[in-house]
C-alpha cells in the first residue's frame, strides 16, 4: 500500500467503482426510507420537547429573537444530527441492517412523544369545544414581512405570544406556515420577474402553488443523500452493492441518479402552471439560461478531472460526458415538448418516449451498439451518455407531470385553469398518487416482469424508467402521508392564543399548575437545515462534487479504516449543509 504507485492506485480506484452487479430493489427503498423516518423523529422532537427550538422560538417575545433560535447553531446542530448523521449510518455502518434502523428512528420518535409530550391540557379541552381544529386539508402559504406586521396589529398580545412568525413556526387563522417559499435550482423558469405585471404573477402563482412540507422535505432528502454517496462510494464502508451497476442490475445510487432528474421535473413544473403561455423563441431563451449554466459546470468537471488525472469510470456516461451534460441538455428538449402539453398529459409524452427509446434498444441493435461498439468517434466514445439521455428525458417529463398535480392547492387545476382553492386539497392529491402508483406498478410490472427487460441505468431503459418514477411517486405519497398524520387535529392560532393567554393567567398565581410552554405545541413547519439545502439545491451539489474530489486527492480513501472513513463522512456532510445553512441565514440565492 505504502509502496503503491500513483497510477496503480488509480487503476485500483477505476477497478474498485467498476463491474458492480448492485442489489435488492427493496434494500435500496429500505435503506432511502430513513429520510422519511429521520423526518418524523425530527418533527416529533420539535414538537413534543419543551427544549426544542420549536417550542423556545414558540415562546419567544420578539421577532428577531424567534428569527435568531431559528438561524442559531443550537437549531443547526439538531437538525444534522437527526436529519443527516442519521443517513450517513443508514448508508455505511447500519446498511445491513436498514429495517431495523428505520423502525428504531420510528421507535424513538415514539418515545420522544410518550415521554416529552404533554398531556391534553384542561384549557385546551375547553377550546376545542369553542373553535374548530384544523383539518389535514390546511391551506400553506409564505407570508411577507408586511404580514407579520400587520397581524401583530391585529391581533392582541395573547395571539402574539402563542403563534410563532414566518420562520416556519407562526400559524393565522387562515392556515399554518410550513417556512419560507419553496426554493428550487430550475428557478430561471419562473416568468414576468422584475416587473409589475411580473409581480402580479409571481403572487398569484405563490397562491396557487404554496409551500409543501412533504415536498420540501423528499426532494432535500434526496440531495442530501446523494451528496452522501458519491463520497461515501470511494470508501470500503459504503457497501460494493449500493455503487452504480455497470451494465444490468439495481442499486441504491443508481436509483438516486434517476430520483435526482424526476425531483428536478417536479419543481420544473412551477413553469408550465401559468395561464399566459410565451412565444417558443423565449420559451427557449428561458430554457437555454437554466442550461449554459449546467452545461459550463459540465465542462469544467472535465477539464478538471484530465487536469489532475482523476480516475474515470469510462462506460458509466461515456469519455467526455457526464452528468452535469445531461442535466444541462434537460431543459431545452422539454421546451419543444411544452407546445403538445395543451393536449396530451406530459406524463404520456414521457412514457411515449421511453416506449421509443426501448424499441430502438431491442429490435433496432441500440443495445448491442451502446454494449460493444468500438469507441472511435465523438459519438461512440459518449454513447452511454448519448443515448440514456433518451431515458433520463423521459423520467424529467413524468416528473414534471407529477408536479402539475403536486405544486397547485388544487390537484386538477393544471386541466381546469380557473380552481383557486384556498385549501390545500391533500386527501385528494394522496389519492391521485395512490392511483399513479397503481398504474406505474402494473407498467414497471409489464417491462421487467412480462417483457424480462433488465433494469438498466447505464442505457436507462423501460424498466430503469419504470422503476424509478413508480419509487419516486410512492415515495412522495409516504411523505404527504406523514405529513398528513403529524399536523392531524393541530389546533387553529386562534384556539392556541387563547390557550397560551389563559395558562399564563393560571400559573401566575399558583406554582402547581402546568408550565404554559407545555400547554402548546408548535405547528408542524419544514426543517430549516433542508429548507436551507432546497433554496440552493445546484449550488450544494456542486460543492459536494467539488469536495468529493479534493478529499479523494489527499485521503487513500481505498485503505481508510471504517471508524475514520465515518468521521470524513460526517465532516464533509457537516462543511456541505453548513454552507447551505449560512446562505439560507444571510438570505443568498445562488444563480449559477
Amino acid at each position: 500500500m505504502g509502496s503503491q504507485s500513483a497510477a496503480e492506485y488509480k487503476a485500483a480506484k477505476e477497478a474498485w467503482v467498476t463491474g458492480h452487479s448492485g442489489g435488492s430493489m427493496s434494500e435500496a427503498t429500505l435503506v432511502t426510507a430513513s429520510a422519511l423516518t429521520t423526518f418524523i423523529l425530527w418533527a416529533a422532537i420539535q414538537k413534543y420537547h419543551p427544549k426544542s427550538p420549536a417550542h423556545r422560538a414558540l415562546t419567544a417575545s420578539s421577532k428577531h429573537s424567534k428569527r435568531r433560535i431559528r438561524n442559531g447553531i443550537a437549531s443547526y446542530t439538531v437538525d444534522f444530527a437527526t436529519l443527516v448523521v442519521p443517513l450517513i449510518l443508514s448508508c455505511t455502518v447500519f446498511a445491513d441492517y436498514a429495517y431495523l434502523w428505520s423502525f428504531a428512528t420510528l421507535a424513538l420518535a415514539a418515545a420522544v412523544k410518550s415521554i416529552c409530550g404533554p398531556a391534553e391540557d384542561e384549557v385546551l379541552k375547553k377550546e376545542k369545544k369553542k373553535f374548530k381544529w384544523k383539518d389535514s386539508d390546511d391551506e400553506y402559504s409564505a407570508p411577507e414581512e408586511e404580514d407579520d406586521e400587520a397581524s401583530a396589529k391585529s391581533t392582541s398580545a395573547a395571539a402574539q405570544s402563542g403563534s410563532a412568525d414566518q420562520d416556519g413556526f407562526r400559524q393565522r387563522k387562515g392556515g399554518h406556515i410550513g417556512g419560507a417559499e419553496e426554493e428550487d435550482h430550475h428557478s430561471a423558469l419562473q416568468l414576468g420577474e422584475g416587473s409589475v405585471d411580473g409581480a402580479k404573477r409571481t403572487k398569484t402563482t405563490t397562491e396557487k402553488n404554496p409551500h409543501k412540507i412533504f415536498l420540501s422535505v423528499y426532494r432535500a432528502g434526496m440531495m442530501i443523500l446523494t451528496c452522501i454517496a458519491i463520497l461515501a462510494v470511494d470508501f470500503p464502508i459504503f457497501p460494493r452493492r449500493f455503487g452504480k451497476v455497470e451494465v444490468y442490475g439495481t442499486s441504491l445510487m443508481d436509483l438516486g441518479v434517476g430520483s435526482f432528474v424526476f425531483s428536478s421535473g417536479v419543481v420544473s413544473a412551477r413553469g408550465y402552471l401559468k395561464k399566459e403561455t410565451l412565444p417558443f423563441m423565449k420559451q427557449m431563451v428561458i430554457a437555454l439560461r437554466t442550461s449554459i449554466p449546467l452545461l459550463v459546470l459540465g465542462l469544467g468537471r472535465y477539464i478538471s478531472t484530465k487536469g489532475v488525472d482523476y480516475q474515470e469510470h469510462v462506460t458509466e456516461y461515456g469519455m467526455h460526458w457526464n452528468f452535469f451534460f445531461t442535466l444541462g441538455f434537460l431543459p431545452i428538449f422539454v421546451t419543444f415538448f411544452r407546445s403538445l402539453a395543451e393536449h396530451i398529459r406530459f406524463s404520456i409524452l414521457g412514457s411515449m418516449v421511453a416506449v421509443v427509446y426501448q424499441c430502438f434498444l431491442t429490435y433496432g441493435g441500440l443495445e448491442e451498439y451502446i454494449q460493444h461498439a468500438p469507441r472511435v468517434d465523438i459519438i461512440s466514445m459518449n454513447k452511454e451518455g448519448i443515448f440514456s439521455f433518451a431515458g433520463y428525458l423521459a423520467i424529467f417529463l413524468v416528473g414534471v407531470d407529477v408536479g402539475l398535480y403536486v405544486l397547485p392547492n388544487d390537484p386538477y387545476f393544471f386541466m381546469r385553469r380557473k380552481s383557486n382553492k384556498k385549501k390545500a386539497k391533500k386527501g385528494k392529491l394522496a389519492m391521485i398518487l395512490v392511483s399513479l402508483c397503481f398504474l406505474l406498478c402494473l407498467g414497471f410490472t409489464t417491462s421487467y416482469g412480462i417483457l424480462r427487460i433488465p433494469v438498466s441505468r447505464q442505457m436507462a431503459n423501460l424498466s430503469y424508467f419504470f422503476w424509478v418514477i413508480t419509487f419516486n411517486t410512492g415515495y412522495i405519497l409516504c411523505f404527504l402521508l406523514a405529513e398528513i398524520t403529524l399536523t392531524k387535529n393541530e389546533p387553529s392560532a386562534l384556539a392556541i392564543a387563547r390557550a397560551q393567554a389563559k395558562a399564563n393567567l393560571s400559573t401566575s398565581g399558583s406554582k402547581t399548575q402546568r408550565p404554559a410552554a407545555t400547554v402548546l405545541l408548535p405547528p408542524l413547519a419544514c426543517p430549516p437545515l433542508l429548507e436551507a439545502v432546497n433554496r440552493n439545491g445546484l449550488a450544494v451539489f456542486l460543492v459536494a462534487n467539488v469536495l468529493t474530489g479534493l478529499v479523494n486527492m489527499t485521503v487513500q480513501t481505498l485503505y481508510t479504516p471504517d471508524m475514520k472513513a465515518l468521521g470524513i463522512l460526517v465532516a464533509y456532510m457537516a462543511v456541505v449543509t453548513g454552507l447551505a445553512w449560512v446562505w439560507q441565514v444571510r438570505g443568498w440565492k445562488l444563480k449559477l
